[in-house]
């Protein structure tokens, strides 16, 4: 027997005479934030990509475009990221998502935000896009600054310090205030800071740090690899210590780019 709602109706029935036009829908959006190390590991890059029309024209933005109709938020973020910036077979993770109510002055949009993590490579705009270039990234815990010196762009932002209620917890976070002429699109800035977050976070309990590093690497390589992610120094016993189980030696050596010597290379125990 089926089953009626209030009005009598079947699911059949129901879905027959249901109306989506009846209810404002929001838009969705994804966008990328792709991390990568910089040529001597000692920072990290981010790809950004200016954007070519309204709104926001000319400023940088991270790559990112609306989802279509058939296809998930995952799916979308895999096809912008390869149409904005020709990368593809990377590193995707769901980070964030961004819901406030006017962060598009187009629309209501909602926007899934996920991290990419690359070695560093050649950036190259794709069609929706007039240019894409790597920035260099830091944070600290008073500021965050988005620089490339060949374009003079620099972005950068004060990191305010809120405290947010959760149930009975209170949790510190940050909010990026503007200190620059310059300025990410709309909201990316705030992309940009939870997803440092993140990575700080999630290399203490996974192998994430991985996917910022060739094929073949050394061990001073990596650690510093860690110790730009973590942002402190590592000691050198304790690091391979706690990376041994994750790594495999090979039969020869390579130049550090850390150290400029030669050095014994690995490359991660679980790659495919």
């Amino acid at each position: 027997m089926e089953k009626r709602n209030a009005n009598g109706l079947t699911e059949k029935e129901f879905l027959a005479q249901y109306n989506p036009g009846d209810y404002k829908r929001p838009s969705v959006t994804v966008d990328i934030l792709v991390l990568g190390m910089n040529e001597k590991l000692d920072g990290l890059k981010v790809l950004l990509i200016r954007r070519k029309d309204h709104p926001f024209m000319d400023c940088w933005a991270l790559a990112g475009g609306f989802v279509e109709y058939d296809e998930s938020t995952y799916r979308a973020a895999v096809r912008e990221l390869y149409e904005e910036t020709g990368l593809s077979d990377i590193y995707l993770e769901q980070l964030y998502t961004m819901s406030q109510p006017y962060r598009d002055p187009r629309m209501r949009v909602i926007d899934v935000a996920y991290i990419a993590l690359i070695p560093v490579v050649e950036a190259h705009a794709g069609s929706d896009a007039s240019e894409a270039a790597w920035f260099d990234v830091s944070m600290t815990d008073e500021e965050m600054i988005l620089k490339n010196e060949t374009l003079q762009v620099e972005m950068r932002y004060l990191l305010e310090k809120k405290v947010f209620h959760n149930g009975i917890l209170q949790i510190e976070n940050y909010v990026p205030k503007l200190q620059s002429e310059e300025a990410l699109a709309f909201d990316h800035a705030e992309i940009v800071m939870e997803g440092l977050l993140r990575i700080r976070n999630k290399v203490e309990y996974t192998d994430i740090a991985f996917n910022l590093m060739p094929q073949e690497f050394t061990l001073p390589d990596l650690q510093k690899v860690y110790e730009i992610l973590l942002g402190k120094t590592l000691y050198k016993t304790n690091f391979r210590d706690k990376i041994q189980d994750k790594v495999v030696a090979l039969d020869k050596k390579g130049i550090s780019v850390t150290g400029g010597k030669k050095s014994l290379l690995y490359r991660y125990k679980n790659r495919y």
